[in-house]
């Protein structure tokens, strides 16, 4: 189970069934240190709230509440990034979502995602990179985001529901490995039992003998100095 987990869906994602305290109250029972809230970008039906941002805090000091996004590639190699919550932001996570047609070339996706990563420094985490329907050269990728600092997501759901093969994302670990690109496992909540698990992907990371010190969400200590460490680069537009 993780600690912290940095990829979760509430009601304000058309995604997501539950509330935040919902969740929150899930994460106390489990004995999770924290979670990140990451509704969508309004490209995709999000309902991002501006007093979620402004004033909400957790009702459990034991549970630590942190403020994202996850946010949409555009096709132009920007991001759904609202300005107006960026001083607010503990952590951003981007993805290629259904607003980008399916059916796009591996060179196609690829350059997407490495433009976003190249054009936005406040991203933290490229989500489920592994999605089959927008194939990328995981090797390009894992090179782009050790330059830049950013964790490629290992997604447990993906793995759970059938989604992404166990042979596709095997391949995004290796390239990963052996580029020495940090990743971030997290589950991508939707619904409330699915909150901090990584049993799906865990043996992967084993399988693998991918080394522990880059997975970013290996502790609650190394997911909040991930978050420190990435900060400063929320105030770059």
């Amino acid at each position: 189970m993780l600690q912290i987990d940095l990829h979760v869906h509430t009601l304000f994602s058309l995604c997501g069934i539950h509330t935040v305290l919902e969740l929150v109250e899930r994460a106390r029972v489990l004995g999770m240190k924290g979670l990140a809230i990451t509704d969508h970008g309004l490209t995709i039906g999000g309902r991002l709230n501006s007093p979620f941002f402004e004033r909400f805090q957790s009702p459990y000091p034991e549970v630590k509440v942190l403020k994202g996004i996850e946010c949409n590639i555009l096709k132009e190699g920007s991001i759904d990034l609202p300005e107006a919550y960026r001083q607010w932001l503990d952590i951003v996570l981007a993805g290629i979502h259904p607003n980008i047609p399916k059916g796009l070339s591996e060179k196609e996706c690829t350059q997407m995602v490495v433009s976003a990563i190249d054009n936005n420094p406040s991203i933290d985490i490229i989500s489920h990179p592994n999605d089959p329907h927008y194939p990328v050269d995981y090797n390009i990728l894992a090179r782009k985001a050790k330059e830049k600092g950013v964790a490629l997501e290992l997604n447990n759901s993906k793995i759970l529901y059938n989604r992404s093969s166990v042979e596709n994302t095997m391949n995004l670990i290796e390239a990963c490995r052996d580029q020495s690109c940090r990743m971030a496992v997290c589950s991508d909540t939707h619904a409330i039992l699915e909150l901090g698990t990584d049993e799906s992907v865990r043996p992967l990371l084993a399988k693998a003998d991918f080394p522990e010190e880059l997975v970013v969400t290996s502790t609650a200590e190394t997911t909040l100095a991930f978050i420190e460490s990435r900060r400063k680069n929320k105030m770059h537009k």
